[in-house]
């Protein structure tokens, strides 16, 4: 598989959903793989990029790990707002953040943001391992809780 490292930044319209036009391009020296879409609204005061990232593939008991070992506070110098990106197969992480013109400065905190996810998924990535049996331990209370009140 082709290793791409250009990240193509679409408007997005508000009313439906589209993708309208192409804004700009921004060169990702590492962790493109973790994107999983990235567009820009307009708004009246100013302009925004929301930014989805996410993980490789991962089990049950990791998705609940990762979740809580994760320190979504490495983001706050970077960007405006985090929002739940939970629901999914795979953990992710919606960063609201204000779009500038300036394309290299936008490049610099897209490859900062980036940079400091790939390193928070390092460092927690032994922690895993660790928990790994009370996470499966918390996954069965789930299911029990669940099955009990299918009844």
């Amino acid at each position: 598989m082709d290793n791409y490292n250009v990240l193509v930044l679409m408007e997005k319209n508000s009313s439906t959903g589209y993708l309208t036009e192409t804004v700009d391009s921004y060169t990702i020296s590492e962790g493109m793989e973790f994107v999983e879409s990235i567009y820009m609204l307009r708004g009246e005061e100013a302009d925004f990029i929301y930014l989805t990232l996410t993980t490789k593939d991962v089990e049950d008991w990791e998705y609940y790990g990762i979740y809580e070992l994760y320190d979504e506070e490495l983001f706050n110098e970077l960007i405006d707002e985090l929002q739940d990106g939970s629901g999914e197969y795979n953990p992710r992480w919606i960063l609201k953040l204000k779009y500038s013109d300036n394309r290299l400065n936008m490049e610099d905190v897209l490859n900062s943001i980036l940079k400091a996810h790939i390193k928070e998924l390092s460092r927690i990535q032994p922690l895993l391992e660790e928990g790994k049996q009370e996470y499966l331990k918390a996954i069965d209370e789930e299911n029990e809780e669940a099955d009990g009140q299918d009844i």
